[in-house]
């Protein structure tokens, strides 16, 4: 009977030790974002999407080719700018996505599974790699890059390269990775 209390507080000790871990103030940056000029964040929003080196407005993106959205801590009824500085990177992650967000119904967000109509997989497929960002100055949060993977013509489903990154970036951002 001894034995099943402590079987009962590992996952609890094991949790609170993954939380403690994370990115905190005095943790070595995996690298740093850049930001050369300064970005626009439209009203009524906290993020910037960037596509083939420039920005794009929130419909206007080629999903089927590399973007990347940047965000930072709040939305404002009135356009925000972020000011040119860097950023360091405190988390990189991973992900697959097959979840389209919908607008916003009466202050709630709902989220939909999407797929052609005679079948139940995923028209898209997102592998998206996200970079938590923080700076003691300015309220930003992260930069998410990806493409919809499960578009037409792309044989093998991966996530980008830093390349296809910079690349949607163009000269707005420069991005370093320390890899240790």
């Amino acid at each position: 009977m001894r034995y099943a209390h402590t079987l009962t507080l590992l996952p609890v000790a094991l949790l609170l030790t993954a939380c403690a871990s994370g990115p905190g103030v005095g943790q070595t940056a995996l690298g740093e974002l850049r930001l050369d000029r300064t970005l626009p964040i439209e009203p009524n929003a906290a993020t910037a999407r960037l596509q083939y080196g420039r920005i794009v407005a929130r419909n206007a993106v080629q999903e089927q080719d590399p973007f990347c959205v940047f965000e930072i801590d709040s939305v404002s009824p009135t356009a925000q700018t972020v000011s040119p500085g860097r950023f360091e990177i405190t988390a990189v992650t991973r992900s697959v996505e097959t979840l389209a967000g919908m607008a916003p119904l009466r202050s709630t967000w709902q989220v939909r599974r999407v797929s052609f109509g005679d079948d139940d997989g995923p028209t898209h497929i997102y592998y998206k790699t996200t970079f938590r960002l923080r700076d003691g100055v300015q309220p930003v949060r992260a930069l998410s890059c990806m493409s919809n993977q499960n578009a037409s013509g792309i044989p093998i489903m991966r996530h980008l390269t830093s390349g296809e990154i910079r690349a949607a970036l163009g000269d707005w951002f420069t991005l370093r990775l320390d890899y240790r």
